[in-house]
């Protein structure tokens, strides 16, 4: 994943590594964390955009991650599994 200037267009700093098959990213307004998820890994990433870093371990969900979306009022955090027919729910 890379974070580019929106005023330049480009890329800033080095690349962060995340797991494979990124797909989808969201951004909690309660915390200010970056959620990747990671299809062919079946998790998410969470990235601190302060530092550009992933935080802890990916967290595990359910088979082939796509969509994810935040709760904005209570930071609760919700990925679509595209091959497993679920829902997780991260809090």
């Amino acid at each position: 994943m890379s974070v580019i200037d929106p005023v330049t267009n480009t890329v800033t700093g080095s690349p962060i590594t995340i797991g494979n098959g990124p797909s989808g990213v969201a951004v909690s307004p309660v915390t200010g964390l970056v959620f990747v998820t990671n299809f062919d890994s079946n998790t998410v990433s969470v990235i601190d955009p302060t530092t550009n870093t992933v935080t802890g371990s990916p967290i595990t969900v359910g088979t082939a991650p796509t969509g994810v979306a935040v709760n904005p009022v209570t930071g609760e955090v919700y990925v679509t599994n595209f091959a497993g027919d679920t829902v997780s729910v991260i809090s």
